[in-house]
């Protein structure tokens, strides 16, 4: 596979996963923005929804490597064609999306610790349950 392509199916494999995570993120966000008057429930929220990102994220990237590529956006984006024998296009785009979902689940983990360590923050600081 020439390089531009592997640019272009990595490329690709950024743009469709990261775009999923920014729909899931913007949920997220609004679930926390509708629970803004209780801070500590609303970080604990953003932890949770997140942590079940993470974990979305973890089966789809066990989940690419049993299907077949035909199966997945990526190849929908590439044209449903690449130049490439179907074997080899298996073994590219598969490896290039599980490492695209692993790399996106360790941040959105990181996001969630985080969420995690503001709750326990507000917790021992005394943050009451709401600010009625």
């Amino acid at each position: 596979m020439a390089e531009p392509d592997k640019y272009r199916v990595r490329t690709l494999a950024v743009l469709s996963i990261g775009r999923g995570c920014f729909f899931a993120a913007l949920a997220i966000f609004c679930v926390m923005i509708g629970l803004i008057a209780e801070p500590l429930q609303s970080l604990k929220s953003g932890a949770i929804l997140t942590m079940i990102v993470a974990c979305v994220l973890l089966i789809k990237a066990e989940w690419v490597v049993r299907h077949s590529y035909k199966q997945t956006e990526l190849w929908i984006l590439l044209d449903r064609r690449i130049e490439l024998a179907p074997e080899v296009a298996q073994r590219i785009i598969t490896v290039t999306l599980r490492e695209v979902y692993l790399r996106y689940a360790l941040y959105t983990t990181a996001i969630a610790v985080g969420f995690w360590l503001l709750a326990l923050l507000f917790w021992l600081g005394g943050a009451k349950a709401s600010f009625k």
